[in-house]
């Protein structure tokens, strides 16, 4: 801006200079007024201000040209200064996206072993369970077996005792049943 204002400055000047009045010395006298030639001439002086005048619009225009380039490298500089904040930020949450991801598997094991703990406890109690029915049942026999080989007990009494013995065993089975289902949903915790 300061360049163009200077150049506009100097083509004024040069204009001024060019196109002045000149002022031409009278010697006087007495008999007759004689004007006096200057030195340079209309035609040298017009020729020196186009050539000043031309010099000053070359100038501008370079400097035109030179705001212009600096204009270009300007938005280049932002542009690819707006690229790398942008790749910055993707990269960001690139990592953020990773943290959240082994966050959710970190809790996904730990669910997951929970659950299989669960399970174990689980087949535990059960077995605890089936080794208690079937020593009650076991205690049961023996009792029926006793009681029939001293003859104390009547038929009925008997068929009683079956019937608690019978239900007794279906409680055994289905606690084992109860095992298997456990142990396979166990497994396949596992895998």
């Amino acid at each position: 801006m300061k360049t163009k204002l200077i150049m506009l400055v100097f083509a004024f000047l040069g204009m001024q200079f060019g196109f002045a009045q000149e002022t031409k010395p009278v010697v006087k006298d007495s008999l007759a007024v004689v004007p006096v030639q200057a030195p340079l001439s209309q035609e040298t002086m017009n020729k020196e201000a186009f050539e000043e005048q031309a010099k000053a619009e070359k100038a501008l225009k370079q400097a035109e040209k030179d705001r212009k380039s600096a204009q270009r490298e300007q938005d280049r500089a932002e542009k690819s200064l707006k690229r790398a904040e942008k790749a910055k930020q993707k990269e960001q949450k690139a990592r953020e996206k990773a943290i959240k991801a082994r966050e959710k598997a970190i809790k996904q094991a730990e669910k997951e072993a929970k659950r299989i703990d669960k399970a174990d406890q689980s087949v535990a109690k059960i077995n605890d369970k089936i080794d208690k029915a079937e020593k009650q049942l076991d205690k049961m026999k023996t009792k029926l077996d006793k009681s029939i080989s001293r003859g104390k007990l009547s038929d009925v009494e008997v068929q009683k005792e079956n019937l608690k013995i019978s239900k007794q065993e279906l409680k055994v089975s289905k606690l084992e049943e109860d095992l298997r289902s456990a142990q396979q949903k166990l497994e396949k915790l596992k895998l």
